[in-house]
């Protein structure tokens, strides 16, 4: 790294140097757990008496609507159709379990622009953030599924820009809530948090991938065993863990065909739904021996 000798940046260390002792003063008073979730960890958190875990709650966010088709096949399949029947098949899924609550962004062939998608998390404690897509290709060869996760040029840019607008107002958990009360012109302090926050959302989304490429293998070509970064407005949240799953490509001819009928639909979401209750058995409820 690079350092220009002026008053400025001497005057910028200092600042920097002062808020790291005030984050590690808090880090020794509180878990850091209990710092950098932005959701309350006991959605997570192991627990022996069963009926007092509170749900999982999952947003499911079918790509596209109304008169936002998508991306459009050979014959004339639709992104958006696709999306809405996984979508509505996984949420039947996990809300026969009794772990998970599933909430859909829409449940009908309606357009919601980005902005109403994310007000979705802004107001509402949600554990994970899913969107289903279909992806699509110049060469009708290219096939497989795909997942993706926001960027760290994208984290970086949302956490500026809720900084700096003092008027939006975001859900975060109690803790994170009432440290940024007690330290409300300390900006270093709350950047650190974010940061850490985010990047922690990044690590829950890479491990999370491990278990969908796990099940979508059985079904169908898995064509990056690792997840993708981009700078995408629908994972821009900085207040949720959130992926996005490329379903299969709707300009391959056979995918096209097999993401029309309803016993593949089905496959999908049964694959997801297997991933995502494995994972949170798994990482956080793993002294229940099932979660079925």
């Amino acid at each position: 790294m690079i350092f220009y000798c002026s008053f400025k940046w001497i005057i910028l260390a200092f600042l920097l140097i002062i808020s790291q002792i005030k984050f590690k003063k808090n880090i020794e008073k509180k878990n850091i757990n209990q710092i950098i979730f932005a959701k309350e960890i006991n959605h997570y958190q192991k627990k022996k008496n069963v009926n007092k875990q509170k749900k999982i709650v999952i947003l499911i966010d079918p790509g596209h609507g109304g008169q936002d088709p998508g991306s459009i096949g050979h014959k004339g399949l639709k992104e958006k159709e696709i999306t809405l029947k996984i979508a509505i098949k996984l949420k039947e899924l996990l809300d026969s379990n009794k772990f998970f609550q599933a909430v859909l962004t829409r449940n009908n062939d309606s357009y919601l622009s980005l902005k109403k998608r994310k007000n979705f998390l802004k107001n509402r404690e949600v554990s994970l953030l899913l969107s289903i897509h279909v992806d699509s290709a110049q060469q009708s060869y290219v096939s497989g599924t795909s997942i993706w996760i926001v960027s760290n040029n994208r984290i970086h840019r949302e956490i500026n820009s809720f900084i700096n607008n003092k008027e939006e107002n975001i859900y975060f958990s109690k803790n994170i809530e009432n440290t940024f009360k007690s330290n409300q012109n300390d900006i270093y302090l709350k950047k650190t948090i974010l940061d850490l926050q985010c990047h922690c959302f990044q690590s829950i989304g890479t491990d999370l991938s491990k278990y969908i490429f796990q099940e979508f293998k059985k079904i169908v070509k898995v064509k990056k065993i690792q997840p993708n970064y981009a700078s995408l407005g629908i994972l821009s949240s900085i207040n949720t863990p959130s992926i996005l799953i490329e379903t299969g490509f709707i300009t391959n001819f056979e995918e096209e065909r097999k993401l029309k009928t309803i016993s593949y639909q089905k496959k999908v979401a049964n694959a997801i739904y297997i991933s995502l209750k494995n994972y949170f058995q798994n990482k956080y409820i793993s002294n229940f021996k099932n979660i079925d």
